[in-house]
């Protein structure tokens, strides 16, 4: 694939840094790869309660008319957005492309907003997004999958849709999909600096390569990032060297970061990051291991507790109930009542689980 096609266009990419402004949740969504987008633009196309094709308005230069409807009844109203002169100049070249809006299904959220161009290549996926839309309800799995084969399509508008929704997918998911790019493909995508913060998803899928090469790159960036304290997608770069390396993964975690009073706060918070998302849907013969890991980590950095606590309860490990139920009787200042109330809710199970005697 050429260089050019790995890049997205600067449209593209102010047009979904939009959309990561809205409000919303995820469910079981993998935070290690993109943690900040709350809806995608494929939530935006089925959840709205209209999406239309437009151009301009003959009669209102500069001014948006819809030409096609394809989903809900918008109204006689106009539509209160601006078209860009970029854009204008775009519709005027090519007399079949249209402009994609979808007009908001609440009252905080009833505008129009541009999610693209509905072009050869957008438009397909855009249509077949809304038609399948009903059966993703039932099946997500299979949402994921559709997007994740078009992760490497050479339409840039494509190939963010399917970066967001790949990426926001649970990490068990995104495992699935290691073959889905060329290891060439990956390695030209990580070189390109100025999409850094979206290299995480990347660097998930590097991991998954099976290559003995990209294991030794991940091994030698984590020791790097160990050494000079680099936090830069050091969550991304934790999670690629726990699937490579395994319980050794878990180790040098544990060893550079979990034991050594002097890491930032942001550098263990990576860490935790990391081994909660492989703890909670990687290899379940870790789970062990990372759970050993916590305990060290409640021993040196208490204040972590209320992290940890969170993921043991997720994943019923109550191994960790008794050191737990100590530091909240010793009321650390930093904890407001909150936070002691979840430690002793944790706690309470010191001597009713089983799992709490190991």
């Amino acid at each position: 694939m050429r260089r050019e096609r790995l890049c997205f266009s600067q449209a593209s990419i102010l047009a979904v840094a939009g959309l990561l402004q809205l409000a919303g949740g995820l469910s079981h969504a993998c935070q290690i790869c993109i943690p900040f987008p709350k809806k995608s633009p494929a939530d935006q196309l089925i959840e709205s309660e209209g999406v239309v094709l437009a151009r301009e308005d003959p009669e209102r230069p500069f001014c948006f008319v819809t030409v096609e409807v394809l989903k809900g009844s918008p109204g006689p109203e106009k539509i209160d957005l601006f078209l860009d002169t970029t854009t204008r100049r775009h519709l005027s070249l090519h007399p079949g492309h249209s402009v994609l809006l979808v007009k908001g299904s609440g009252a905080g959220d009833s505008g129009w907003r541009r999610i693209g161009l509905m072009d050869e290549t957008f438009g397909p996926v855009v249509r077949e997004t809304l038609q399948r839309a009903h059966a993703w309800k039932d099946r997500p799995s299979d949402r994921t999958a559709f997007f994740a084969k078009r992760l490497g399509d050479v339409d840039p508008q494509v190939r963010t849709l399917a970066h967001l929704e790949l990426a926001r997918a649970p990490y068990a998911e995104i495992r699935k999909y290691g073959g889905v790019l060329s290891r060439e493909t990956i390695h030209a995508f990580l070189a390109e600096r100025r999409y850094v913060e979206w290299h995480p998803l990347y660097l998930l899928l590097l991991a998954q390569s099976g290559h003995p090469e990209d294991a030794a790159r991940i091994r030698r960036s984590m020791e790097s990032a160990a050494r000079f304290a680099i936090s830069l997608n050091l969550s991304a770069w934790s999670t690629a060297l726990v699937e490579v390396d395994q319980e050794k993964g878990v180790q040098f975690l544990e060893e550079n970061y979990l034991c050594q009073p002097s890491r930032s706060d942001g550098e263990l918070r990576a860490i935790i990051a990391a081994l909660s998302v492989q703890g909670s849907s990687g290899n379940d013969a870790l789970l062990d291991r990372i759970v050993s890991a916590y305990g060290l980590t409640l021993n040196i950095h208490p204040e972590l507790a209320p992290d940890l606590v969170k993921d043991l309860l997720a994943w019923r490990r109550y191994d960790l109930s008794e050191r737990v139920a100590d530091l909240a009787s010793a009321r650390p200042p930093a904890f407001d009542l909150t936070t002691l109330l979840k430690l002793r809710t944790y706690a309470k199970h010191s001597d009713t689980s089983p799992s709490a005697q190991r």
